[in-house]
């Protein structure tokens, strides 16, 4: 079963949380909240659940990580979020750099044989 929208923002919100080493107690306090309401957005995240308030709670944690929220189309996630993921230079280098040119235009004369 593929994991929902709510799913993978709460994934998200708990590994940026982690790679700053960040308890639910210090991120309430960075926002003036109250732990609990921090516990309780990731839960109904992961189940699923939507509830009150939530997506203030879910601006405020974007500033508080200092990343903005954007929305892609379904098909392209998996392909933004590898974009914008760390990744070492030897990756980097591995994948061929194509232009947006060579992206959108296919020369289909190679082909054929007729070039």
């Amino acid at each position: 079963m593929a994991s929902s929208i709510f799913s993978k923002i709460g994934d998200q919100l708990r590994v940026l949380r982690a790679e700053r080493a960040w308890s639910q107690p210090v991120l309430a306090a960075r926002l003036g909240r109250d732990r609990a309401r921090i516990s309780e957005l990731e839960r109904d995240l992961a189940g699923n659940r939507l509830g009150r308030d939530r997506l203030t709670l879910f601006a405020e944690i974007c500033d508080a990580f200092d990343v903005v929220p954007v929305l892609v189309p379904r098909a392209r996630a998996a392909e933004v979020q590898r974009s914008v993921e760390k990744s070492t230079m030897s990756e980097v280098h591995s994948v061929p750099v194509r232009s947006t040119f060579d992206e959108l235009f296919v020369d289909l004369g190679d082909e054929d044989g007729t070039a």
